[in-house]
């Protein structure tokens, strides 16, 4: 018998849809990447994306894909699949041992980006 995995889509949906409500319930928290709340996260990753910033932003979005918060994470993948076309495979509702060896392959992917041109 195989194993089943519970579809993803239904996490998907409501981590969106938390992610929206956030933006709309924030209560006034500007957004930041300096505050530990998630609202001020998702705040900071819509601003970067909005202003054209994911890719001078982009080892914060690579840090909060780690994050605890469902809705940072979906926020951070799907500002760096804006910015760079790509998910390397992250899934914000992975487990976290699969959560850790994507955002591995996302630091490793900005060392690269970051490295000079030789």
């Amino acid at each position: 018998m195989r194993p089943t995995r519970t579809p993803a889509l239904p996490a998907r949906a409501i981590a969106a849809c938390a992610t929206l409500a956030l933006g709309a319930c924030s209560g006034g928290v500007a957004p930041s990447w300096d505050d530990p709340t998630p609202q001020a996260r998702v705040g900071a990753i819509e601003r970067s994306v909005h202003d054209g910033r994911g890719a001078a932003d982009a080892p914060r979005l690579v840090e909060n894909l780690a994050s605890d918060d469902a809705a940072v994470r979906l926020a951070a993948i799907t500002a760096l699949e804006r910015t760079t076309g790509s998910t390397l495979g992250y899934r914000f509702d992975d487990s976290p041992a699969d959560r850790a060896s994507s955002v591995a392959r996302w630091r490793a992917w900005l060392a690269a980006y970051r490295a000079p041109d030789r």
